[in-house]
């Protein structure tokens, strides 16, 4: 009986057993029939769509079914708290945050060595640092499948993973750039520890207290020159200091990467916002970030670390600090899409009354498109603009520092930028009813956005999953946040699929680029909207689709129209078209009345010009400057050739303009030398020389004299020949001598007190081809003579680089009459790798206002040269590391001085002079002559 009983109780117990796992597989299938994800997902900060927001998803780990209110609590804390911190405070506008509710059958984290629980994604702490053992990390990954498969936004894909393990211990860790850990420890109670992990794998930022340096802010090498964050040296506290060990290098020793509580140093912030605004999961990036500028007086580039650089920085709370020394108005900026930005920074200080302006300086960049993303150095550019040495600064004067976006005139910051203050935005999401009541929407929890005061937010109106935006509380695009905790509620209504809306309908339109040619016509974007779908547009990517019609352009360029597709019967849609206008093509031709001519005379060049605006210049040219052209009408030119025996190359240049192509077209006219019966030329020319000419041959060779020259060459000194001086002034013809005595003469192009050298590449080109293996180990010479201009500025093609290099040319040097530079060897093959565009050497008059006030009685009268070798994209070289420059300066002395040797001077940063090591006065060419690495301002002196 007893036996019975017992096997009844047991019939019983498996049948319990039965029933309860039917039901519970029936409860869990109820729940996803209006669950599109194995777990509940809680919207915890939205604000845009999830395709241009990066999206972070946060999972618990040791959560039991009882425990998810907590971890809700525990995600909005640790969330909020992370977006306080820059720069996720800047961009809380564009992060997504979202939690999902995983439930664990233990609560707490297993220890390697220790305690095991059973948790759902089997995280386990090997010491401080957690991480997923078991299929943890698959499962994982399978949520987010789902999450971008069935919740987020069509298209969208998730940033990265942070998994929130349920224990109080103190762990953190980040795997790889999609996963990182944290715990519920007391340091983490406000999310730093999150933030600190989760930055590991969002920006592949490295522990600036440890060992290893293969990430942005880590360095094996102290080097100023080969650091990594090189452009960033000496801004707000970033230098070189010691990680970890005595090999590894950080760029502060106050930061979120080294310690908790620590804001970001400038060089995290820079990589955390380039990764945030990645393409891999932003469709439309941020264009530009830009640093926080700062004010400072000249202080220490590599050794200024962290607060210590408050000491240097100026506000017009202690602007009279600033007097006898230079002010340097700077940021560091980061391009973070492919074209070009072309910026303005503009500095001046005003008096107390806010109108007399006391110092002024401006200056524009132009920052390079991110064309790899795998090398953004080459778009990042530290910008700045230098008051050489105040003075009369006093308390109430004003600081106006800017910098402006040059193609829409917008201010993007200025000196006070740092110090804004940020207002709060809180953003809810709320369903509007069938009874006409509104009510919050389950699983979400208010963002909360940070905007600087003052300035404009715009509504994104983001969707939410199984739910259409359908209006806001501000009955506009966009709104001025002007006092702090402003409300923005979002109205929403529910899809009719309760199950949600993946396989909502949604909105049509059809795209296709646009490529035509520029004919003076307007053109617009190729964009058909679907049946009932309704438009709007938008010119770029962060402003409000405010737009009802399509936008038309006319110039040549590359446009890009952003768009919003919406109707009743589907979900919004987003997207974009092109628009390319191109050059139109252009063609010259150039027509000579006769090809050949024997004894020279007048010839007539007719040009026939296609595709060129009969308004627009052409240009025409010889290769020999010795001939004038004169324009006649009708695009007609007439020439007047010597008797002598020469080919002459006549070349038609049209330059474009930003809707035409240039264009070219050559021709030659060849001379046969007509003897007279005296054996003598008909009136032919002399040999062109650099000391200039006396009129005609006859036939003998004239005799050099060290005083001038009568028709043969001279040496030259940068002061000018010994002899009877030939004034050489802007507009005058160049010169370019090789070894072998051939002269090529140019013109330079003057531009208000600047002479531009930009034609010489062609003919130094040449030359050195034509010398073919003459040209190795030869020297070549450029001259102009700036005369009054404060500004000679040589401009040396890439191409022109590389073929002095490949040609192994010894030396190359530059005469603007009043220095001479030469360059060796090793410092054109360290331009060719340093510089990888077009070349600039600049050879400048500086202004004295540099100089100290003990410098300035030093220096009296004397000139002050400064040069500067720079990159068309104003990539600047200040030192060579291998090359070496020669300059002279001509020096004559006073009588006061004659007894006196003279000496060539630098000016430091600070605006004293300090005498030139190893400088030589050569008292026959009256020239000081030095070597140096350093690229600098210099004067003579005794």
């Amino acid at each position: 009986m007893k036996k019975r009983i017992k096997r009844f109780e047991a019939a019983l117990l498996s049948m319990a057993i039965l029933f309860l796992t039917f039901s519970g597989d029936m409860v869990m299938a109820a729940d996803t029939e209006t669950q599109k994800t194995t777990f509940p997902v809680h919207v915890i900060h939205k604000t845009g769509d999830d395709k241009e927001n990066f999206v972070i998803v946060i999972m618990g780990d040791g959560y039991t079914a009882e425990q998810q209110d907590q971890f809700l609590e525990d995600v909005k804390r640790k969330a909020q708290g992370m977006l306080s911190w820059s720069p996720y405070k800047e961009y809380s506008d564009r992060i997504n945050i979202y939690a999902v509710q995983v439930v664990s059958n233990e609560s707490g984290i297993s220890e390697y060595g220790g305690k095991s629980v059973d948790t759902y994604f089997h995280v386990k702490a090997v010491g401080k640092a957690p991480g997923f053992t078991g299929d943890g990390a698959e499962k994982a990954r399978k949520i987010r499948t789902e999450l971008e498969d069935d919740y987020l936004d069509h298209g969208a894909n998730v940033g990265t993973i942070h998994i929130i393990s349920n224990d109080e211990g103190y762990y953190g860790a980040s795997v790889n750039p999609l996963f990182s850990f944290s715990a519920n420890c007391s340091e983490n109670l406000d999310g730093s520890v999150m933030a600190h992990e989760m930055s590991h794998s969002i920006g592949r930022l490295g522990d600036e207290y440890g060992r290893y340096t293969n990430t942005p802010n880590t360095s094996d090498t102290s080097d100023p020159d080969m650091i990594k964050w090189n452009k960033l040296l000496g801004f707000r506290g970033i230098g070189i200091t010691m990680a970890g060990t005595d090999t590894a290098f950080a760029p502060s020793r106050k930061c979120m990467m080294r310690w908790l509580d620590q804001p970001f140093c400038e060089v995290c912030k820079m990589e955390l916002v380039r990764r945030l605004n990645s393409t891999d999961y932003v469709r439309n990036p941020q264009a530009l970030y830009l640093a926080d500028p700062e004010i400072t007086i000249s202080h220490n580039r590599t050794g200024t670390l962290d607060t210590d650089s408050e000491k240097y920085r100026i506000s017009e709370k202690n602007i009279t600090k600033a007097n006898e020394e230079s002010l340097e108005f700077r940021t560091v900026v980061q391009n973070m899409v492919d074209r070009e930005q072309h910026l303005k920074m503009s500095f001046q200080i005003l008096g107390e009354d806010g109108v007399t302006v006391k110092y002024k300086t401006e200056k524009e960049y132009t920052i390079p498109a991110l064309t790899n993303t795998y090398d953004p150095d080459a778009a990042r550019e530290s910008l700045s603009v230098v008051l050489p040495v105040v003075y009369g600064l006093s308390g109430g004067d004003r600081l106006d520092g800017k910098i402006i976006d040059m193609d829409t005139q917008e201010v993007l910051a200025t000196d006070k930028t740092s110090r804004q203050t940020w207002n709060t935005v809180n953003i809810h999401y709320e369903c509007r009813n069938e009874d006409g009541t509104n009510s919050a929407i389950p699983d979400t929890t208010p963002a909360i956005v940070y905007v600087p005061e003052d300035s404009t937010y715009i509504l994104r109106k983001p969707e939410l999953s199984g739910y259409t935006c359908v209006g806001s509380s501000i009955d506009q695009e966009q709104i001025k946040i002007t006092e702090d905790g402003t409300d923005i509620t979002y109205y929403y209504e529910k899809n009719n699929d309760s199950s949600g809306d993946s396989d909502q309908k949604i909105a049509e339109c059809t795209t296709n680029p646009v490529c035509v040619t520029y004919d003076e016509k307007p053109h617009t974007f190729d964009i058909t909207p679907g049946e009932g779908v309704k438009m709007r547009y938008r010119l770029t990517e962060d402003a409000p689709y405010t737009l009802t019609e399509l936008p038309a352009h006319t110039d040549a360029g590359n446009y890009t129209i952003y768009y919003e597709a919406s109707s009743d019967a589907a979900k919004t849609s987003y997207g974009q078209a092109s628009l390319e206008i191109m050059k139109a093509a252009t063609d010259l031709k150039l027509v000579p009345a006769a090809e050949n001519l024997e004894g020279g005379g007048k010839v007539g060049l007719q040009l026939i010009r296609q595709g060129i605006p009969e308004k627009e210049k052409v240009n025409m040219v010889c290769d020999s400057s010795k001939i004038t052209l004169t324009e006649m009408q009708d695009d007609r030119w007439e020439v007047i050739l010597p008797n002598e025996t020469k080919t002459y190359v006549f070349t038609a240049y049209y330059g474009g303009d930003d809707n035409y192509k240039e264009s070219k077209a050559d021709c030659q006219v060849a001379v046969t030398k007509k003897e007279d019966q005296s054996g003598g030329t008909t009136g032919g020319t002399t040999e062109e020389t650099p000391g200039g000419t006396t009129g005609g041959t006859t036939g003998e060779k004239p005799e050099e004299t060290p005083g001038g020259t009568t028709g043969g060459t001279t040496e030259e000194t940068p002061g000018g020949t010994t002899g009877e001086k030939t004034e050489e002034t802007p507009g005058e013809p160049n010169q370019v001598e090789t070894l072998s005595g051939k002269i090529i003469l140019l013109r330079p192009k003057v531009i208000k007190n600047t002479s531009n050298v930009e034609n010489i590449n062609t003919t130094l080109k040449k030359a050195v081809i034509e010398a073919d293996q003459q040209a190795k180990n030869s020297s070549i010479r450029i001259k102009c003579n700036a005369g009054k201009r404060k500004k000679l500025i040589f401009k040396l093609e890439r191409s022109t680089i590389k073929l002095l290099v490949k040609k192994e040319v010894k030396k190359l040097q530059f005469d603007s009459g009043n220095l001479r530079i030469t360059m060796d060897r090793k410092t054109l093959k360290e331009i060719e790798k340093r510089i990888s565009v077009d070349v600039y050497l600049e050879i400048r008059k500086a202004d004295k206002d540099i100089l100290s006030r003990r410098a300035k009685k030093l220096v009296g009268k004397h000139t002050i040269y400064g040069f500067k070798i720079r990159g068309a994209k104003k990539k600047q070289i200040s030192r060579l590391k291998k090359g070496k420059i020669t300059v002279e300066i001509p020096y004559r002395s006073s009588e006061i001085e004659n007894s006196k040797q003279p000496f060539a001077y630098a000016i430091n940063k600070k605006g004293n002079i300090v005498k030139q090591k190893k400088s030589s006065y050569d008292a026959k060419k009256k020239a000081i002559k030095f070597t140096t690495s350093q690229l600098s301002k210099v004067l003579t002196g005794y």
